[in-house]
């Protein structure tokens, strides 16, 4: 489709304000530049002539007061309506997020300007004062460039803030199992290789033996039926056989100085206890982030095989809602996972296709990218073909499948659909082949939720999964148990 206007990002609420102005002189914008204690603001008209100078406000209801009253006397003193007045900052911290939103909750337009883009508009890009970045906030405002509806918000943005705290989460338990393999190999060198000691790392039965006085030694010691007894109590299979096989290899091992062990010992019990609450609480986090995507569109991502609660959350947090997003282009773009064009020298100038940018979204690009190794091994069958032959031809698969999954992921959210194979879309499809299709499929949707044990909130009747399994059930005259 050909392109109208040549400016493709501006935004539509601050090109509708300047519309209903008439006049550019009419039309106030407040830039801010935000900070923890004190913000820095200044007024301006839509000419861009200063109608007051940058002054600072406090960073709490109070200064949100004193920087309403302010702009209203200065609309009164310059004649301009208060429907004209949008207000503008660089995307910051949480610091900001109640300031900004209690602007948004009196009806003003807030607007979000890319930080590395308003560094583009400073009058002196080796300086960077308050003032200088308050210049470059303002002439991006008045070039219509922010982001007045952020995709962002309700029920997106409590799914983005859980996953991104439980993505942290992961990486601290990450650490803390590096400094458990480190003590270990000390105090009992091997422990954690399953082929050596017949026990599963970090399982149940492993963390209990680690947890008290852990030593090859005391391994050793212990009656083999008070071992195996205790190894069955952390449920832990064939625990006759573990037990034996655990303490033969204990007597084979080298041990630490005994001066040393009791140091060692405390300092592995302590790093168990943390990577156990951490467990613990990335668990009931993963509980939330099921229960807020159940909420949402992103839920029809689950119908994708190879695709769990925990990938469909990110890409939808990440994404937000569909319907305030960019196009797909922007997106993808935006996620990393498209290479950099380069042409000139005319219609005969070659293309030079680049590495892709490293400017993007990089938790975004991080969960598109895993979705599409998990379907390349795990997905739909046309998926998986198409895996096989990017990577049989020397192409990054990863970034194909996962511009593909991208697509249908809009797709999907957009209008509240299941996944359907290419072969059952098309309209002359019998409804036999896709009440077939559905039954076969359901059981593995079922068990993702099941596992979150969000499964009688996830198909709830006024849930968008809940009112799809209602409408396939009375369309096709099938049953999809719960």
């Amino acid at each position: 489709m050909k392109k109208k206007n040549i400016f493709q990002n501006q935004s539509q609420e601050i090109l509708a304000l300047f519309e209903a102005a008439e006049d550019r002189s009419k039309v106030m914008c407040v830039p801010i530049d935000y900070a923890k204690k004190d913000h820095v603001v200044m007024f301006c008209n839509g000419n861009g002539k200063i109608i007051r100078k940058p002054f600072s406000v406090k960073n709490s209801l109070e200064g949100k007061d004193y920087l309403i009253d302010q702009v209203t006397r200065s609309c009164h003193h310059h004649g301009i309506q208060p429907k004209h007045i949008f207000f503008g900052g660089e995307d910051c911290g949480p610091y900001a997020d109640n300031f900004i939103t209690a602007l948004r909750s009196e009806n003003w337009i807030v607007a979000g300007v890319n930080a590395h883009d308003a560094k583009k508009y400073r009058e002196n890009m080796q300086a960077s004062t308050d003032q200088l970045d308050l210049l470059g906030i303002s002439k991006m405002l008045l070039s219509c460039r922010g982001n007045c509806s952020p995709a962002q918000s309700g029920i997106y943005w409590n799914l983005k803030i859980l996953i991104r705290q439980r993505r942290k989460l992961v990486h601290m338990i990450t650490g803390v199992s590096n400094r458990i393999h480190t003590l270990v190999d000390v105090i009992f060198p091997g422990f954690l290789n399953e082929k050596k000691s017949g026990i599963f790392p970090f399982s149940k039965g492993s963390l209990a033996l680690m947890d008290d006085r852990f030593s090859a030694q005391q391994i050793s010691r212990r009656s083999r039926s008070t071992l195996a007894k205790f190894l069955s109590r952390h449920l832990v299979h064939h625990s006759d056989r573990c037990a034996e096989k655990l303490q033969q290899y204990a007597s084979q091992v080298l041990q630490p100085p005994e001066s040393h062990m009791a140091t060692l010992q405390v300092s592995l019990t302590q790093q168990v206890k943390l990577y156990r609450c951490l467990q613990e609480s990335t668990h009931h986090l993963e509980k939330e982030i099921a229960e807020n995507l159940a909420q949402t569109s992103g839920a029809f991502l689950t119908t994708i095989r190879g695709i769990g609660i925990t990938l469909a959350s990110g890409v939808c947090a990440e994404i937000g809602n569909p319907d305030k997003q960019k196009p797909l282009n922007n997106l993808v773009s935006y996620a990393g996972i498209i290479p950099r064009i380069k042409q000139t020298g005319g219609v005969q100038g070659k293309i030079q296709v680049k590495k892709v940018g490293k400017r993007c979204n990089r938790i975004l690009k991080d969960y598109v990218v895993q979705s599409a190794s998990h379907i390349g091994v795990q997905g739909p069958d046309d998926l998986k073909s198409d895996y096989k032959r990017r990577n049989a031809k020397g192409q990054h698969a990863d970034f194909g499948i996962a511009r593909r999954y991208l697509r249908m992921a809009m797709c999907l959210m957009r209008s509240s659909q299941t996944y359907l194979p290419k072969n059952l879309r098309s309209s002359r499809i019998c409804k036999e082949e896709r009440a077939r299709y559905y039954l076969e499929t359901w059981p593995r949707l079922r068990e993702k939720w099941q596992r979150a044990n969000a499964l009688n909130l996830a198909f709830d009747k006024d849930k968008p999964l809940g009112q799809w399994r209602n409408m396939v059930q009375e369309l096709y005259g099938i049953e999809l148990e719960l």
